[in-house]
C-alpha cells in the first residue's frame, strides 16, 4: 500500500502543460526516471511512423509533396490528439504507464475517437445554450456563441489540425480564455458560456441593459463581460438583504457596500461573498453550473471589490442602473395637460428631490405632453446639471422643439430659461454632422401644429 502511495506523488499532476500534455508529461517521467532512453527513442519513432500515415493520408499517397509546415502542424495535431487520450487516465502515472506498454498509433487511435466524442458533447451543448439564449444587444455575445462557435465546427478538422480554434471567440468569459486548444478550448469555452448564460436567463433582459448601461451606454460594442456585473449586483443586493431579482442597487446601496468592505482584508471580503452565494439558494437564482463556477471565479470577485475599495471606485463594481432609453417610451402631446393636483404633486417631488438622476427621472416618468414640460421646466427649480441631463436624455423631435421655443438668448431675463437654453446649445454642439442636418432642415419647417 505504501508503494503504490509512493508512486502516485512521483509526478506533479499541476506541472504538466495543458496544452501540451504529452510533452511536459514524457519530460517529467524522464526527470522521474519513470522512462528511459529506450522508451523515449521508441516513442519518437513512433510518433514519425504516425507522421508518415498521417502525411500520406493528407497527400492522397503523395506523402513527399507535403510542406514542412504543414507536416510540423500536423505533428502537434497528432501530440495534441494523443495528449487527449493521455488526460483522460486516472492520473499522470498510469498515463506513462500505457506509453510504455501500448502502442502510440493505438492511443493517437483511441485520442482521435475522444475528440470526435467531444465534437458531438460540444455540438449538444452549443444547442443548449442557443435555444435559451439570453438576449443582450452586445454585438459580441451572440455573434461568437452562435456564429463565431458554428464557424469553428464548420471548419474543424481533427483529423489533420486538431488542436487548430479558428475563431477568436471575441466574447470573453469571467474565467478567462481557456488555456487548451482545438476541442478541448470550444468545450471549455462553452462551459463557462453555459455557466454564465444560464445565470443571466433568470432576469430581465431589460433589468440587465439599463444595469449594463450604469457601467457606459457603448456596452453594446465593446467586447465585456456581462455575467460578472450581474452577478455582483445580485450578490450586492444579497449582503444589504434586498431581493435581487430587479437589479436595483441604489448610490446609497453602493455607499452602504463600501462601508461593509472598506478596510476588510481579502480574505473577509471573501467570507461575505461565500455567505452571499449561499443565500442565493433562497431565492432560486443559482443553477447547478453557475454555483461549480462560482467556486471558480469568486477570487476575481473578491479582487474587483478590493481594488475599488482602495481606489474609491466602488461604483464601478456594483452599478447603478441608467435609463438611457426611458425616454423613447414618452408619448408627448402638445395641446393636453396633466390634472392640476396631480402636476402639482409631481411639482413638489421634483423640488423635494435633491439628485439631477431623481429629478429628471420624475420628469420623464410622469411628464407625457409638450405642455406640460414647457410648464414644468418653469415651475421647478432646476439647476444647471439638471437642465444638462434631461436635455440629453430627450428624444431628437422634443429636443428640436424646445429649440424653436428658444432659438436664441435675446429676450430670456429668467435664470431658469437660460440655463436651459445653455443646454439646448450645449447639445447642439455636440451633435452629430447628419443629426446638425436633421435639426437644421427640421426647425426650418416646424410648425407648432405639427406636435398636436
Amino acid at each position: 500500500m505504501g508503494e503504490t502511495l509512493d508512486t502516485l506523488h512521483l509526478l506533479d499532476a499541476k506541472q504538466l502543460h495543458p496544452r501540451y500534455y504529452a510533452g511536459s508529461l514524457i519530460q517529467q517521467a524522464i526527470s522521474c526516471h519513470l522512462l528511459s532512453d529506450i522508451d523515449v527513442t521508441k516513442i519518437q519513432s513512433d510518433l514519425l511512423v504516425i507522421l508518415a500515415e498521417q502525411c500520406e493520408k493528407w497527400s492522397h499517397g503523395e506523402s513527399s509533396s507535403v510542406p514542412t509546415e504543414k507536416a510540423q502542424d500536423m505533428m502537434t495535431s497528432i501530440l495534441f490528439i494523443i495528449s487527449i487520450r493521455l488526460k483522460a487516465y486516472q492520473s499522470p502515472e498510469q498515463a506513462v504507464k500505457m506509453l510504455k506498454s501500448e502502442k502510440l498509433k493505438s492511443l493517437f487511435e483511441s485520442g482521435l475517437q475522444i475528440v470526435r466524442r467531444k465534437i458531438v458533447v460540444a455540438r449538444h451543448l452549443q444547442k443548449q445554450i442557443v435555444d435559451n439564449l439570453f438576449d443582450t444587444p452586445n454585438v459580441y455575445y451572440r455573434s461568437t456563441i452562435v456564429d463565431g462557435i458554428n464557424g469553428f465546427f464548420k471548419l474543424y478538422r481533427p483529423q489533420f489540425a486538431a488542436h487548430e480554434i479558428h475563431i477568436t471567440a471575441d466574447y470573453p468569459v469571467l474565467m478567462g480564455r481557456p488555456e487548451s486548444d482545438g476541442i478541448e478550448f470550444i468545450e471549455q469555452y462553452l462551459r463557462c458560456i453555459e455557466a454564465e448564460n444560464d445565470f443571466c436567463v433568470q432576469f430581465c433582459s431589460q433589468d440587465i441593459h439599463h444595469l449594463l448601461c450604469g457601467l457606459t451606454q457603448d456596452y453594446r460594442s465593446v467586447p465585456m463581460n456581462l455575467f460578472e456585473y450581474v452577478m455582483l449586483s445580485v450578490l450586492g443586493l444579497v449582503l444589504l438583504k434586498r431581493n435581487p431579482q430587479k437589479l436595483n442597487l441604489s448610490k446609497k446601496d453602493v455607499e452602504n457596500l463600501y462601508c461593509l468592505f472598506f478596510d476588510k482584508a481579502d480574505e473577509e471580503i471573501a467570507g461575505y461573498l461565500e455567505k452571499a452565494v449561499i443565500s442565493l439558494s433562497e431565492y432560486n437564482l443559482l443553477p447547478k453550473s453557475t454555483n461549480r463556477y462560482l467556486a471558480m471565479t469568486l477570487y476575481k470577485f473578491v479582487s474587483a471589490i478590493s481594488n475599488a475599495v482602495k481606489t474609491k471606485t466602488l461604483d464601478k463594481v456594483f452599478l447603478v442602473p441608467v435609463y438611457p432609453k426611458q425616454e423613447m417610451k414618452i408619448s408627448f402631446n402638445y395641446g393636453e395637460r396633466m390634472d392640476d393636483r396631480k402636476y402639482q404633486i409631481l411639482v413638489e417631488k421634483v423640488l423635494q428631490a435633491n439628485k439631477s438622476e431623481e429629478k429628471i427621472a420624475l420628469i420623464l416618468q410622469e411628464i407625457h405632453s409638450l405642455a406640460d414640460l414647457l410648464d414644468i421646466l418653469s415651475d421647478t427649480e432646476l439647476y444647471e446639471e439638471d437642465f444638462e441631463l434631461l436635455i440629453s436624455m430627450l428624444p431628437l423631435s422634443v429636443f428640436v422643439f424646445l429649440l424653436s421655443q428658444y432659438p436664441n438668448d435675446d429676450f430670456l431675463d429668467r435664470e431658469s430659461e437660460q440655463l436651459l437654453f445653455q443646454a439646448l446649445s450645449k447639445r447642439k454642439q455636440c451633435l452629430s454632422s447628419e443629426e446638425k442636418q436633421h435639426v437644421e432642415q427640421a426647425l426650418g419647417a416646424i410648425q407648432k401644429e405639427d406636435f398636436v
